[in-house]
């Protein structure tokens, strides 16, 4: 064991550390961060002396000196404090102190929901544990004296009668109190059902009352305030029925209602022009409602070298052995996505195939093409081999042709997609396995080569994939170029990303942490991916006796995730520690797979968390599909009640409808300014960037040459000439990673404007920057909300406003450039005088664009 915590912890560093010599904490009165001598610290570390130096050089000083605390003659001050951490150097304890502050500037409180009473309510984040998936709960009746812990952001207790911990929601922080109880207070509104009914309309001379009645839309919500619990919008339609606490139901209910409110506004039947205009209106908002319901689901990526175990993590997380593994070789050959099947008991995979004109072409050109680099060969050759069997790999065209399997592939090829679907779990694998899985000593009869990407649909896992798609990406250095675009192609769409690498190997192996590198670049500003795991695998695989297995596996676990988690802080990249939130995990899938067998108990292996984080991520998208429908279902209920007017409010409408075209006139101008503003600095950051990368162009590319060239040089210009056919990217089969000419060349477009792109497209659009466009869309409004206004104008203002969030703030689509579309009022509709301009930037050669 101590061989290994050397290995791990590196040569230069021992696996443990004698006491401390400086600490990070925070000043209880006046809530700031500091840094402070650990030798200033009480014994029991709640309290530390504190220098009456007013100057902040002589205050700097004293705590580089680790100056002795004076008890003679003026003696230091002793103040309560909070210590966040220790550190062996003055340089670590600064750079936390200043990520600390930064993490106090923008949340100091959190908003939550409490997952078993579905509570929504504001807690300080230090009761917040790591993961964000629990809290520590008081143990306080009384809600002044709750409100007041919230408010001081009491320290829970841990020791003696420690506070309750409860699962829960996590929304997001922020800096005050007061803000976060404002936002509290708008998700609230967005998670109310609507408590008005869609019938019973008033006013019995309205063409549409006679035809529309529907039975009440409301829901009951449970909602806190610090300690009391009260019912709240509860309606005598409902008292019926119990209590919708899940999402789902919500959402289906609300469905229902609005199906029964379009059948009857259907079977309405009136010559009158107008009526009919506006019944066509309703008609047109609730059939767009009713194709709300698929959204883009939330990707997460799986990344690392062939053979750590990511088909096993998978199978491990869904609890059954779905993809093929094995511990002699790397097994999934092909990128394949797993996602839960929501139509029926069948495990289903969907195969999609590269064209016979692809695959044809890339035989000639190995035939053409004698020269080519030795590596491309030999990955071309194994994929011949994988499908003809051994013998073939060299092989013309002409010749595979005279192959038996020749038909059978040519077959494959010519149907482009192929289903497979099947109840029974092991015969939906066997039948699989042929289209996803290599077998070097079986070589013949397996398609992967052909394959270009396999969706996998499997029921029984509804709580975890609903709204998630799992990827599993084959090993690094594949050389076939349609996955290698395809591999990118996911890469951007990654909402999260799982690096995975075998415990072993964590902190020495450079494949994942040159993958994250990769994927840092690629997912680049104004990407999806908030996340980053560090997932060692194989925990269980030790070489102790077995009494002492348990506690040298755990012992493992906890020297390996602090090695990772102290390379990911010193990582070089500053985007990996401001733009993502990263975890480490320590997992052992054949442990939690065959618990009889395994030494680890269920929650030891870490797969539960893996699990919970999948269903709390699950659960919030489901809670935010459901608050988007039900707003919008209020915003339809809004158009319906607005048909309600008499003749004489005709001019009361038009005037209504010419304010409104001012008010919209006046708001695109201002938000037109303001993109104008955001394209100018992105334009000369670009520009300035664009200059610095002509300037140093050989220079950028002689270092990037001599950084990966082999001392003797050999086989090195097969390399390079490989990467130039292939437009400046290229990725050997034996190298770790990619040589990526094209990336090195536009490094310092990005750099020139990344800090400002972040600026204006914040990774969290809660963050407040002072150039976000998010916030300048949130400011954005055509209501006066100042002015007297009829009851027809309150319904058209809710039904604009349901409109306009649906296109300005919709984190359930994926990133939409679509302009403002015309808002359809009854009577009529205004148009946008013109679409909201959409900046985007030239992609530097071989790389992607950003909007």
């Amino acid at each position: 064991m101590e061989d290994w915590d050397r290995q791990m912890d590196g040569a230069e560093e021992p696996a443990f550390k004698m006491s401390s010599m400086y600490a990070v904490v925070t000043l209880q009165d006046s809530e700031e961060v500091m840094v402070a001598a650990s030798n200033w610290l009480n014994t029991c570390k709640t309290q530390c002396h504190w220098p009456p130096f007013r100057s902040a050089e002589k205050y700097m000083q004293a705590v580089k000196d680790r100056s002795e605390p004076s008890t003679a003659g003026k003696p230091w001050d002793m103040l309560n404090i909070l210590l966040h951490a220790e550190y062996d150097s003055y340089q670590e304890a600064v750079k936390k102190q200043k990520e600390l502050a930064r993490a106090q500037k923008y949340g100091m409180h959190a908003v939550i929901t409490l997952q078993e009473s579905s509570e929504l309510t504001v807690i300080p984040t230090n009761w917040l544990n790591e993961n964000k998936t629990q809290c520590y709960w008081p143990p306080f009746k009384a809600p002044n004296k709750c409100t007041e812990a919230v408010k001081n952001r009491l320290e829970p207790a841990r020791g003696e009668n420690p506070w309750e911990m409860l699962n829960i929601i996590f929304h997001e922080e922020h800096a005050t109190y007061e803000q976060a109880k404002e936002r509290e207070e708008a998700l609230r509104q967005q998670n109310e059902t609507p408590s008005t009914s869609f019938g019973s309309l008033e006013r019995l001379n309205s063409p549409l009352q006679s035809g529309v009645s529907t039975d009440a839309f409301s829901t009951q919500t449970t909602v806190i305030s610090h300690g009391v619990k009260r019912k709240r919008d509860e309606s005598p339609d409902f008292t019926a029925q119990s209590l919708m606490t899940k999402d789902t139901e919500i959402r289906n209910k609300a469905k229902q209602i609005i199906e029964g409110v379009l059948v009857q506004i259907q079977a309405i039947n009136y010559t009158d022009h107008t009526v009919n205009a506006l019944k066509t209106d309703i008609v047109k908002a609730i059939s767009k409602l009713n194709k709300k319901d698929s959204i883009k689901k939330a990707t997460i990526g799986m990344f690392g070298r062939t053979g750590v175990g990511k088909s096993s993590l998978i199978n491990a997380v869904l609890g059954e052995y779905l993809l093929p593994s094995s511990c002699m070789s790397a097994c999934t050959s092909v990128i394949t996505q797993v996602e839960a099947n929501l139509s029926d008991s069948n495990y289903t995979a969907e195969i999609e195939f590269i064209s016979k004109e692809e695959w044809e072409n890339e035989i000639v050109s190995s035939e053409e093409n004698d020269d080519r680099e030795n590596l491309i060969k030999e990955s071309f050759e194994d994929m011949v081999i994988a499908l003809y069997g051994a013998g073939a790999g060299k092989k013309s065209l002409k010749e595979l042709k005279k192959e038996d399997k020749y038909v059978e592939i040519n077959s494959v090829l010519s149907i482009g997609k192929v289903t497979v679907s099947n109840q029974n779990l092991s015969d939906f694998t066997r039948e699989v396995s042929q289209y996803i899985k290599n077998n070097d000593s079986n070589p013949g009869g397996w398609f992967w080569p052909l394959v270009k990407s396999v969706t996998i649909k499997t029921p029984k896992c509804r709580e975890l994939l609903e709204h998630i798609v799992l990827v599993d990406i084959p090993g690094t250095g594949d050389c076939n170029k349609i996955r290698d675009d395809l591999w990118r192609t996911k890469l951007k769409h990654c909402s999260s990303v799982w690096l995975v690498s075998d415990i072993n190997r964590a902190v020495s192996d450079k494949d994942p942490w040159e993958i994250l590198e990769h994927c840092i670049q690629d997912l680049g500003g104004g990407g999806e991916c908030k996340h980053i795991n560090f997932i060692c695998t194989k925990t269980d695989q030790i070489s102790e006796r077995y009494d002492l297995e348990t506690k040298c596996i755990l012992h493992r676990n906890n020297v390996a995730k602090e090695a990772v988690k102290k390379k990911l802080k010193n990582a070089g990249n500053r985007d990996s520690k401001e733009r993502f939130i990263t975890d480490v995990f320590t997992v052992s899938s054949e442990a939690f797979l065959n618990p009889k067998k395994a030494v680890l108990e269920a929650t030891e292996t870490e797969i539960p968390k893996l699990r919970d984080a999948l269903k709390n991520l699950n659960k919030d998208i489901d809670r935010k599909l459901t608050r988007a429908y039900v707003n919008e279902a209020k915003g339809v209920l809004s158009l319906i009640q607005s048909v309600q007017l008499d003749a004489d409010e005709k001019m009361t409408k038009a005037k209504v409808h010419s304010d409104l075209e001012i008010n919209l006139q006046r708001a695109l101008k201002e938000l037109e300014r303001q993109f104008d503003s955001c394209y100018k600095t992105l334009e000369e950051c670009l520009s300035a960037g664009v200059e610095e990368s002509v300037r140093s162009c050989l220079k950028t590319t002689q270092d990037m040459i001599t950084s990966v060239r082999p001392k003797d040089n050999r086989g090195f210009h097969k390399i390079y000439r490989a990467m130039c056919e292939r437009n400046g990217y290229y990725w050997p089969k034996a190298w770790d990673a990619p040589l990526e000419l094209n990336t090195c060349l536009s490094r310092h477009m990005y750099d020139n404007l990344d800090e400002e792109f972040e600026l204006i497209f914040p990774i969290d659009d809660n963050i407040k920057t002072g150039k976000s466009l998010q916030e300048h869309l949130d400011k954005f409004s055509i209501i006066q909300s100042d002015t007297p206004r009829s009851l027809w104008q309150k319904h058209i203002e809710n039904f604009i406003k349901t409109q306009y969030n649906l296109l300005s703030q919709s984190p359930l689509a994926p990133h939409s450039t679509s302009a403002l579309q015309p808002v359809e009022l009854p009577g009529g509709h205004f148009d946008p005088p013109r679409a909201v301009p959409v900046i985007t930037l030239g992609a530097p050669p071989g790389g992607d664009e950003r909007e």
